[in-house]
């Protein structure tokens, strides 16, 4: 049962579905968005819409009415919003597929046609938050409507984070214990996944403050960063802790110098200020005369096994979520390493195209933060840099890329930055096509003479 809340609350939510839904076709296609991304990390909240009709369709729904109502009350063509994006997620949908398919003949399980199919499932679920992509981009469309969807994202954030300090805030932390970790809220996503959850947020938290004008506004994202960062110390992930330094490594580099002093302070005395328990978990990973912790040596061993795994097939990989079914070491089921995954499971050819993918959002953002005149859009493009550096370490410990819980928010945050560019540029068209007018209201002659010596 959620904290502060009573048991109607999955009747609730399941009606407040419903009406997302028919609004969203009937009215505006934005609120099924609305109403989706702040139960994106939410997980086990989401389980409870299971026990209605269809309850376990829930994203698909709000998906399908917003795609509906784009269709059915357009105001620009064409529907998605042109971005250098669009093509690289496209060669993504059709290389997994066909990946699927080789993977199984590779397994010799079932063909992907079905979603009772396992594996076909996994795709499906993966390929449908990169869609997140596309909607977001579609049916956001003003600054006030990026504000609102970042709103919803820090009062998810918080729903979050509660949840996560009750569950663990009363356990002893004065030292290390695997039991002491949880995923809350994020399921299946494991104490890891939410581990590079806090971390990414808290990154993207403080880039959007170092923009704010407003004292009121920058402390508040400050505090909800915090409730984050703590969170993120609860977590006991190490590779979360790298990704959230990376993430304000980049901060300091691009925005604010001050940050990388407050980074080196952090580096030389963190001991003082963290639980026991995080002192223990960190200084583990490797110890004199023993080499590295269990872990952090079964985390070698399969990466090592993983990449003779790629040399089977070099190009094509073994086939799109194979890995999972071959109990090639112990009881594991992830290579925990995004990259060896993705280049033992689609070849060369993935891991050449998730590079591609990574290499322009990163551009879109750089390009966004860079050219942007407007602060709002100048702050979404630095802080999702930052975001993009956290989210390529924590990946290199683990698969935290797929999980719809963890990755969620950074597919819609992309989706804005894709929007901001489209708005960025219409306003510079606007400016060219105004300075013609005011040049040739200056100077009548010079367009005449131009069309003439064009003609």
């Amino acid at each position: 049962m959620p904290i502060g809340l009573h048991g109607y609350t999955p009747l609730i939510m399941y009606i407040g579905a419903i009406l997302a839904f028919v609004l969203s076709i009937a009215w505006k296609p934005q609120i099924s968005l609305y109403y989706l991304v702040p139960l994106l990390p939410m997980q086990t909240a989401r389980y409870w819409l299971h026990g209605f009709l269809l309850g376990e369709k829930f994203v698909d729904f709000m998906l399908l009415g917003a795609l509906i109502g784009l269709f059915l009350h357009r105001v620009e063509r064409p529907v998605f919003v042109r971005s250098p994006l669009n093509k690289v997620l496209i060669a993504i949908f059709v290389l997994t597929y066909l990946s699927l398919w080789q993977g199984a003949f590779y397994l010799g399980g079932p063909l992907p046609v079905s979603y009772l199919d396992p594996r076909f499932s996994t795709w499906k679920n993966y390929v449908e938050m990169l869609c997140l992509f596309f909607i977001a981009a579609a049916v956001i469309r003003t600054k006030k409507q990026m504000a609102l969807v970042m709103g919803l994202m820090c009062i998810s954030l918080l729903m979050v984070n509660r949840n996560y300090v009750s569950t663990v805030g009363d356990r002893d932390f004065n030292h290390f214990s695997y039991e002491l970790r949880d995923a809350g809220t994020l399921g299946y996503a494991g104490e890891n996944g939410m581990g590079a959850f806090q971390a990414e947020l808290a990154v993207f938290l403080i880039g959007l403050a170092l923009f704010a004008r407003k004292p009121i506004l920058r402390l508040g994202l400050l505090a909800i960063a915090l409730t984050s960062i703590y969170c993120l110390e609860l977590t006991l992930s190490r590779g979360a802790y790298a990704g959230f330094l990376i993430g304000l490594l980049v901060l300091g580099l691009v925005k604010e110098r001050k940050i990388l002093i407050l980074l080196i302070i952090l580096l030389v005395s963190w001991q003082s200020f963290v639980p026991y328990a995080v002192t223990q978990r960190v200084m583990m990973t490797y110890q004199s005369g023993e080499g590295l912790d269990p872990s952090a040596g079964e985390r070698v061993t399969l990466w090592e096994d993983a990449l003779r795994a790629f040399n089977e097939d070099p190009v094509f990989g073994t086939g799109f979520n194979t890995y999972q079914y071959m109990g090639r070491v112990g009881p594991y089921t992830d290579t925990h390493n995004y990259y060896v995954k993705v280049l033992m499971e689609t070849g060369l050819v993935g891991i050449l195209i998730f590079l591609w993918q990574l290499k322009v959002a990163g551009s879109m953002s750089w390009r966004l933060f860079r050219r942007a005149r407007d602060p709002i859009l100048n702050a979404l493009g630095c802080a999702f840099f930052a975001m993009l550096g956290c989210a390529l370490i924590v990946n290199f410990f683990g698969d935290r890329w797929t999980y719809l819980q963890v990755n969620g928010f950074f597919w819609v945050l992309l989706g804005l930055v894709a929007r901001s560019l489209h708005l960025m540029s219409q306003e510079e068209s606007r400016d060219q096509e105004v300075t013609a007018l005011e040049a040739e209201e200056l100077d009548p002659d010079s367009s005449t003479a131009q069309e003439v010596s064009h003609a």
